[in-house]
């Protein structure tokens, strides 16, 4: 052998190209684990917006409550005598972000109700036939 190296492709190999891609059963098995994990995250992902617009929903009922107490400063002390000065004072009711009207009902996500004022105090009535917390009653 003159002192050359001689290399020699191994006989797979020989004579073809290099492969290149994924072959279907790699496609198959990775459509398959997403789907698995796709199928265990969906309903939590659900269930924690539920959670975060309940959150906003207090939140926005802690505001309203702030504006009573504002209100009452600016008239002598009285108490308001309805939701509808209450939602006057506060203005833009966008800015509660719970798609409040001006007739105290709203909607967010899969939660919708009535906001109360009874008793100098206002909470919010979840809808019986609301998707989330249907019926129940969120105080501050």
């Amino acid at each position: 052998m003159n002192g050359r190296i001689v290399k020699f492709k191994s006989e797979k190999t020989f004579g073809k190209k290099a492969k290149k891609g994924f072959t279907l059963i790699e496609v198959i098995l990775v459509v398959a684990i997403i789907t698995i994990i796709s199928a265990i995250a969906i309903p939590q992902v659900g269930k924690y917006l539920n959670k975060a617009n309940r959150s906003k929903v207090i939140g926005a009922i802690s505001e309203l409550n702030n504006t009573t107490t504002s209100w009452s400063i600016d008239h002598s002390g009285d108490a308001p005598k309805n939701l509808q000065d209450i939602l006057t004072e506060q203005g833009n009711l966008n800015k509660l972000g719970i798609g409040l009207d001006s007739s105290g009902k709203f909607k967010i996500g899969n939660i919708q109700g009535q906001i109360i004022y009874q008793n100098g105090e206002i909470y919010a009535k979840i809808a019986a036939n609301s998707k989330a917390f249907p019926g129940e009653e969120i105080k501050r």
